[in-house]
């Protein structure tokens, strides 16, 4: 909860976060601590910010905080890299307690909720993506197919149907390989793509290896 990450904060504080520096009417370190429902997420970090005008990038991992703010740079680091800005590039902010906790409210609702939605927007926007570039790329694999089944044999037994229906069956190898490349390439120095349009090369390839089957069927 909110009241969690402010709790050590006098009820009667006034801070001022300004480009010349931070300022207080009670000593620092201020220290809003991580809350309870975040902890599993943010292991290792006990607090969300810190503010010692003092401060040094170093101090990260003294106070394990995601975020330093000292009397020239907001420090945000997540243990892997690590990020400053200077105070001169955000407005002069003024925060009493009332004001603390708000602010606290709003930053556990970014941190709990609008964080992973977006993540999960991304994720979502990608996959409907993928599947609509595949689905493009069957239906104009699949006009083409008939295109060339219609000059090789003069004939147009070969529904737009059919073709699709092949298409998409004889795509899963080329998907298989590729999916097979990606995990392999994670473990052995392999490239993900063998050569420039090695999917399509081994799609159409497959596709006229089934046709030829079917063909040879009584």
């Amino acid at each position: 909860t909110a009241k969690e990450v402010v709790q050590d904060f006098p009820p009667d504080l006034v801070l001022n976060i300004a480009p010349a520096g931070v300022t207080a009417n009670k000593d620092f370190p201020l220290i809003a601590h991580t809350p309870s429902v975040l902890t599993r997420s943010w292991e290792g970090f006990q607090n969300l910010a810190v503010i010692d005008p003092n401060g040094e990038i170093s101090d990260l991992e003294k106070y394990h905080t995601l975020m330093l703010i000292n009397n020239s740079y907001v420090v945000v680091g997540n243990g892997e890299s690590i990020q400053t800005t200077p105070l001169k590039e955000f407005p002069e902010i003024s925060l009493d307690y009332p004001k603390m906790h708000q602010f606290s409210q709003t930053l556990l609702f970014v941190a709990h909720y609008a964080i992973p939605f977006t993540a999960g927007y991304f994720v979502l926007t990608g996959l409907v993506s993928f599947f609509i570039w595949r689905f493009l790329y069957l239906v104009i694999f699949a006009f083409g197919l008939k295109l060339i089944y219609i000059y090789k044999h003069k004939s147009t037994v070969v529904t737009y149907s059919k073709a699709f229906q092949v298409s998409l069956h004889s795509v899963t190898l080329p998907l298989l390989l590729s999916t097979v490349l990606e995990i392999a390439s994670t473990v052995f120095p392999i490239p993900v793509s063998p050569f420039p349009g090695w999917f399509l090369v081994v799609h159409t390839l497959f596709t006229f290896y089934i046709l030829s089957r079917l063909e040879k069927k009584p």
